[in-house]
């Protein structure tokens, strides 16, 4: 490593994202962690919903107590079918505060493409959404945990949950009040999956995770009255490092679209806060076309591509925003570049 990612990583050596939760609900428990954005039910029927830190630091516990039932071995591996949205994190959290090895798999990937993943990472549990637009998440599981070995348990969250699964909903127990865990004495590694040749699972740490969110974060300077919008719908190192990496780290709001809608990105440029957006690279043509790219709102720019990805294609050319490219070589190596100091 070069002497400046030397510097980053002693600064977050010892945090993790259970240790930065914990802090922002004592701290700050009642200020806006997430934000779902406002057609949501079009696409998923969840209601649009929104929470602080206290409350998502209460719905990790719930959930990891609830995965801590099944008796999983430490560091056993839970799938995770679902958009980057709250279900996703929340899911991510839970499983590494019980000690677990959350994966989330490609939305976009089919049953015969699962199952071997599923199969090499050796899941013992599944957690999904019902509905993401035409894709039905939580029926994709049920089959492609009929033919696995391992899988000992399914849950879905919301209320259409298909017969074989677990409604998480009911079990979760939100009026309860959650036994608080013991942090894990070893802390479980995030699996990756490379999004375009489905290779994997990778581990990653999240130190990892979080040295490459604290790159991002010294060029952005997220003030915690801003907003953190990502279009990315994934759970490869660079999603994460992103969306929930930057959000834990520096306490800003995030707001995660889950599936991409025009509309939802114009409402959500209009509520007020400075926004911080970050897009794939096959994004920005069309976001620097568009008049939201000129949006009063937007502070920065984050732009996720592979390696050579998007090389001669139109760019968002505002001096005034500070932008970073944030490049993918493998599925565990992603390398941050400023391109514009804003």
């Amino acid at each position: 490593m070069g002497s400046d990612e030397i510097s980053i990583g002693a600064l977050v050596e010892g945090l993790d994202f259970d240790s930065l939760l914990k802090a922002l609900a004592a701290r700050r428990g009642y200020e806006p962690a997430f934000r779902d954005p406002p057609g949501r039910r079009d696409w998923s029927d969840f209601a649009p919903n929104a929470f602080g830190f206290a409350e998502l630091d209460s719905r990790v516990d719930r959930l990891a107590n609830l995965l801590l039932l099944a008796r999983p071995q430490p560091g056993a591996c839970v799938a995770i079918l679902a958009p980057l949205g709250p279900e996703a994190l929340i899911s991510i959290l839970a499983s590494l505060r019980a000690g677990l090895s959350p994966m989330v798999l490609p939305a976009h990937a089919k049953e015969a493409e699962l199952l071997p993943i599923i199969e090499r990472s050796g899941a013992v549990m599944a957690l999904g959404v019902p509905r993401i637009g035409d894709l039905q998440p939580l029926h994709l599981l049920r089959d492609v945990a009929a033919r696995s070995f391992g899988m000992r348990f399914i849950g879905g969250f919301g209320t259409r949950v298909p017969d074989g699964v677990a409604a998480l909903d009911p079990l979760l127990g939100h009026g309860a009040t959650p036994t608080t865990l013991a942090p894990a004495a070893v802390r479980a590694p995030i699996r990756v999956i490379d999004g375009h040749s489905l290779a994997g699972p990778f581990a990653v740490s999240e130190k990892e995770v979080l040295v490459k969110a604290l790159e991002i974060s010294r060029v952005l300077k997220p003030l915690t009255s801003s907003r953190l919008i990502t279009t990315l719908v994934g759970g490869d190192l660079a999603a994460l490092a992103t969306g929930p990496g930057i959000a834990l780290l520096t306490g800003v709001e995030l707001l995660p679209l889950g599936l991409f809608v025009l509309d939802d990105l114009r409402a959500c440029l209009e509520g007020g806060r400075p926004v911080h957006l970050v897009i794939p690279a096959a994004m920005e043509p069309a976001l620097a076309r568009s008049k939201l790219g000129g949006h009063k709102a937007l502070a920065s720019l984050v732009v996720t591509r592979r390696a050579g990805e998007g090389d001669g294609l139109p760019q968002l050319d505002r001096p005034d925003l500070a932008i970073v490219d944030v490049v993918t070589d493998t599925a565990t190596n992603v390398s941050v570049q400023r391109r514009n100091p804003g």
